[in-house]
């Protein structure tokens, strides 16, 4: 979902989740989001990115995990788990209840 969600407004983005929510297996179903961001050594790539949203493309920027964690509930997956790897990405993987 990285590069749908990556460039669309928060308003798209709650538009594809509940597509989304309608689509999986209510009880096993879940989506994942690798978002830039970096962990450790990688830590300000979060800031890297953002600059180059504001370049290319007008009102879209990183989000943090509280925003994705906003954007996840008002689309209908309120549990989510953000796992930190040492990569450019971290990982949001979001579950409906």
């Amino acid at each position: 979902m990285i590069w749908i969600m990556h460039d669309c407004s928060d308003e798209d983005c709650i538009k594809i989740l509940k597509n989304c929510r309608e689509a999986i297996p209510k009880k096993t179903g879940k989506i994942v989001v690798l978002q830039p961001g970096g962990y450790g050594p990688f830590d300000k790539v979060g800031l890297m990115f953002d600059l180059v949203m504001l370049t290319h493309f007008s009102g879209r920027k990183e989000r943090t995990e509280v925003a994705w964690k906003k954007i996840l509930e008002e689309g209908g997956f309120p549990s989510c788990k953000i796992i930190k790897i040492p990569a450019l990405q971290y990982i949001i993987e979001a579950f409906p209840l």
